[in-house]
């Protein structure tokens, strides 16, 4: 988990949205705008699951995940947006996607 100081308000998301370097992968899409400290947020839709429960496990499954690499980023602000088949993924699998992801960007 990553600290709440690291984390996006909310606030700041109508801006990074509008943001035009996105990158892709086949379960993620990250957003990425120029700031002075490396921040993140995940956002986890109803497209990927209904339920609750799912979309908040896969949240904390992708924060548990970047956690210990945060440090190493660039600073920005990242806003990942998982899509459909997400949250299936576990261990190593959703590792190595959001290793492709970052490397990209």
């Amino acid at each position: 988990m990553i600290p709440k100081k690291r984390r996006i308000p909310r606030k700041l998301f109508p801006g990074i949205i509008l943001s035009k370097n996105i990158r892709h992968s086949k379960y993620f899409n990250l957003r990425i705008t120029p700031y002075h400290e490396a921040r993140l947020a995940v956002s986890v839709s109803k497209k990927v699951s209904k339920k609750a429960v799912l979309r908040n496990r896969t949240r904390r499954r992708v924060y548990a995940a970047i956690g210990p690499s945060l440090a190493t980023l660039p600073g920005a602000l990242y806003l990942l947006s998982a899509q459909p088949g997400a949250e299936k993924l576990k261990g190593k699998e959703l590792l190595e996607q959001l290793a492709q992801l970052f490397k990209k960007s």
